[in-house]
């Protein structure tokens, strides 16, 4: 499959409109979902969660660090089955 170019649509499109939303090296709602998580936790456990929010964050961007999109892939397949009862 070749990459997309902006110069291969008749209209111009601009390049942001092409580009995924991404926040400190990962997805968008992979990062919503640490940073929600780790203000539970550190508000009913303990302030020290927030390092292990940090640490989380830490290694998810390492995790995507080829492809930044990688956690949204997953939490987009995680609920889909192999089969399918008809």
């Amino acid at each position: 499959m070749k990459d997309e170019n902006i110069a291969d649509y008749s209209i111009p499109v601009h390049q942001s409109l092409m580009e995924k939303k991404v926040l400190f090296g990962i997805g968008e709602k992979a990062f919503y979902t640490i940073l929600i998580c780790t203000i539970i936790l550190a508000s009913l456990v303990s302030i020290y969660c927030i390092g292990i929010g940090i640490a989380a964050l830490l290694i998810c961007r390492r995790v995507c660090k080829n492809e930044q999109m990688l956690l949204e892939f997953l939490f987009e397949n995680f609920n889909q089955q192999d089969k399918y009862i008809g």
